[in-house]
């Protein structure tokens, strides 16, 4: 007797759900992507219990006839290719035919649909992938209902994640879709709480700003220039994460790290170290030219000009950044992370000079007296000082010094005093970061921010600690949000208030192009000595580096 043998197709669609279901938020996506297919111009979204007890997405699409709805949830069923060349000229979200199959088979399932030209549909209701129910129901469009799923692959089930974090899957699944389609209207709702509510926009511009709100769109960059549209950040305005970052390609929503990695190169000349910009790139391409058929999840592409991609996205963000440079980048031979300091990619000038303001040449400056003695410093570019006492030489980068200075204040538990507005100001947020935000307040407003709900995905901050710059507001509580993201309600709550410590520690901590004045070095160096790990950041770098009378002897090989 052989080993070898044919899988049941009970088993067979299992494994095809594991592919294809990794959690809710693939759920959601799937019946979206059959909405939008169907012609949908409103779509909405019913989500209990992170979508584990109940996830139900209804359209006003064409609807299917009750021929089509009862071959709809069989293996490898689909309308949307015929042929072998059709998998090369993808037009449609869907194409694959398993996505109804593979979660019916991990669910309980009900499909409601009906045709648009008549008024009664069918309903069916299925169990593990076996069909159990069907009746006529008068219909409108097509609905969806997914309940329990994974109650019968408990192996699965185990490995989902908290409510709140599957739950923000969800939210940011729905708002790719939203950014993606604008000219459909998107309505979501958590635990019968509505979340998103999203008026058919009629731009991409448009459902930015519908999203994330004026502050938001008012600092990006928008290039209108087909096959690309893209909303970038304007020079400044950068983050601490590399949260809002979309790259869609025929409206789908992919990830691509040669395509990502041609913003960090535009940017290259002006954006600081551990910053990350804003971006959205819109690109549309003849079907041919795309493959998606790459992996069921459909997150990632093939493309047969990866290099023309390429410099088209460098050279339309950089030609906006920076009006009149040439823009010469080299092909992008080897990709890998998108560092923002990628060298060679990219060749302009961009020197900062004597005449900005608030920048001092580099000068040898000798101090009176103070808690270090007669002390000498001499700026080595824009963040690194080299000093010394007598006792050899001291590097000392003041960007993390200041940083870690800041966070050991927040950290302790004994903010700086805070500062409170006159005129509160409005913070409007993606929704899965407001709801972030809003789980956390309480620990925000004991470190000195103090935020209460205004509705609409909108804070109201009232107060913050008296160094953060209130011009900078709207990023400081999304990077606040974006590093909370993951935390669950287990976490403690020293992990929290240490991941807010370091994003407002960061924020606010000295730049580059900031030269520090004889009182303010003194004043650093005098705090930086009382705290409990002076000689490291938040993040673990180095605050400074010594090199002794007698290491530089060995170097010069005195000794």
């Amino acid at each position: 007797m052989g080993d070898i043998r044919i899988l049941p197709p009970e088993l067979r669609n299992k494994i095809a759900a594991g592919e294809v279901v990794e959690r809710p938020a693939s759920v959601v996506k799937e019946l979206i992507e059959n909405s939008i297919d169907a012609g949908a111009g409103e779509i909405s979204i019913h989500i209990q219990k992170g979508g584990e007890k109940l996830i139900r997405v209804s359209d006003d699409g064409r609807g299917m006839h009750p021929d089509d709805l009862m071959l709809c949830f069989q293996p490898h069923a689909t309308s949307k290719i015929s042929t072998e060349e059709d998998l090369f000229r993808i037009r449609t979200m869907g194409f694959r035919g398993e996505a109804l199959s593979s979660i019916a088979s991990v669910s309980r399932m009900r499909i409601t649909s009906a045709p648009e030209d008549e008024p009664l549909g069918l309903s069916v209701l299925l169990e593990g992938g076996e069909l159990r129910e069907e009746t006529r129901t008068s219909h409108r469009g097509t609905t969806v209902e997914v309940r329990d799923l994974f109650y019968n692959t408990p192996a699965r089930k185990k490995f989902l994640k908290s409510q709140k974090t599957e739950t923000r899957h969800i939210i940011e699944t729905v708002t790719e879709a939203a950014l993606s389609h604008p000219k459909i209207g998107f309505r979501l709702f958590i635990n019968q709480s509505e979340t998103i509510n999203l008026s058919p926009a009629r731009d991409i511009r448009e459902r930015v700003l519908q999203i994330y709100g004026h502050d938001f769109i008012e600092g990006l960059h928008l290039l209108d220039e087909p096959p690309l549209t893209a909303l970038f950040s304007c020079e400044g305005n950068f983050r601490h994460t590399r949260s809002h970052q979309y790259i869609f390609v025929n409206s789908r929503p992919i990830r691509d790290a040669s395509l990502r990695h041609a913003v960090y190169t535009a940017y290259e000349t002006v954006l600081p170290g551990e910053r990350h910009p804003i971006f959205f790139l819109f690109i549309e391409l003849p079907p041919s030219s795309v493959d998606f058929n790459v992996h069921p999840s459909k997150r990632e592409a093939r493309f047969s000009d990866k290099e023309g991609l390429y410099r088209m996205i460098l050279e339309g963000i950089g030609k906006t950044l920076f009006p009149g440079r040439s823009m010469k980048p080299d092909a992008p031979s080897r990709v890998g992370p998108p560092l923002p300091s990628s060298p060679g990619k990219v060749s302009f000038s961009h020197d900062y000079t004597d005449s900005e303001p608030g920048v001092k040449t580099p000068s040898l400056l000798r101090e009176d007296a103070s808690p270090y003695g007669d002390i000498e410093h001499i700026y080595l570019g824009d963040v690194f000082i080299a000093y010394t006492t007598g006792e050899g030489i001291t590097l000392l980068d003041h960007h993390a010094a200041h940083e870690r200075i800041l966070y050991e204040q927040l950290s302790g538990g004994n903010p700086p005093p805070g500062t409170e507005f006159l005129f509160p100001r409005q913070v409007r947020l993606s929704p899965a970061r407001y709801r972030t935000i809003l789980d956390h307040r309480e620990l925000l407003g004991e470190m000195g921010i103090v935020v209460d709900d205004f509705g609409e995905n909108t804070v109201i901050v009232r107060s913050v600690p008296s160094f953060l710059p209130e011009t900078d507001l709207p990023g400081i509580i999304s990077d606040i949000a974006e590093s909370l993201e993951d935390i669950t309600s287990r976490s403690p709550v020293e992990e929290i208030r240490e991941r807010i410590a370091k994003t407002v520690a960061c924020h606010k901590s000295v730049r580059g192009k900031v030269r520090l004045s004889r009182e303010e070095l003194l004043r650093l160096l005098s705090d930086l000595k009382g705290l409990r790990d002076p000689d490291h950041c938040p993040h673990g770098r180095p605050t400074r580096i010594h090199i002794g009378i007698e290491e530089l002897k060995r170097m010069f090989k005195r000794i």
